[in-house]
């Protein structure tokens, strides 16, 4: 299983149109076929600091969603609407 944290600080002027294209690849990322958990969370304490959760099946499922439409429409845009670079980490789950 993969799991990836994507985290975002968005500009508090372009907060409304973050919101609504998060949406689209959020609904577009939990129908996708290799896709366990994927979710959008707010910092509690900190406003407009974002965090996208999101768990694979495995590799190839990542590797096909950064090809689907949503995935690509929503890195071209997001840029725009950010305050830093997002940050993003990725793990992988080692069974023992």
């Amino acid at each position: 299983m993969i799991i990836i944290h994507a985290y975002l600080v968005v500009d508090p002027k372009h907060r409304e149109e973050f919101l609504t294209l998060s949406k689209s690849i959020v609904e577009g990322s939990q129908a996708e076929e290799g896709n366990i958990t994927y979710r959008l969370f707010e910092e509690s304490d900190q406003p407009n600091s974002f965090v996208i959760v999101e768990r694979w099946k495995d590799q190839a499922a990542v590797d096909f969603h950064n090809q689907t439409a949503h995935f690509l429409n929503f890195v071209g845009q997001v840029p725009a609407l950010v305050l830093e670079p997002v940050n993003a980490e990725v793990y992988e789950v080692v069974d023992n």
